[in-house]
């Protein structure tokens, strides 16, 4: 089996200032076996949830975004990631690891749509 290194990144958008909230992720990196699924989670008081790809030397590409508890996946993304979260804010991202699942995956989130 093929063995994948991912790495995770918190980040958060806002329009104006920022008033101070926190977002916490984990796990910062994880090694697993391709055939295995890798969950990240964070805690945050944020409203909408982002979460991204990065391939080395490449862009930040959007995988998916929750809503008032509604995931949306982009194009090339609607099978092997799940997007989820709960009413206390808890958001997770789980991702089915892959061969080509080298990446940093990177959260983002805003009060606002926008």
């Amino acid at each position: 089996m093929t063995e994948a290194l991912i790495y995770t990144f918190c980040l958060t958008l806002l329009k104006g200032f920022s008033e101070g909230v926190l977002i916490t992720q984990w796990p910062e990196y994880v090694f697993n076996l391709a055939g295995t699924s890798v969950d990240f989670q964070n805690d945050t008081d944020y409203d909408y949830m982002y979460w991204y790809r990065q391939l080395q030397g490449k862009e930040p590409v959007l995988i998916a975004r929750y809503v008032a508890q509604t995931p949306t996946y982009e194009k090339g993304f609607e099978t092997g990631f799940k997007v989820g979260g709960t009413e206390r804010k808890k958001w997770s991202l789980t991702v089915d690891v892959k061969k080509d699942s080298d990446a940093f995956y990177l959260c983002a989130a805003s009060f606002h749509s926008e």
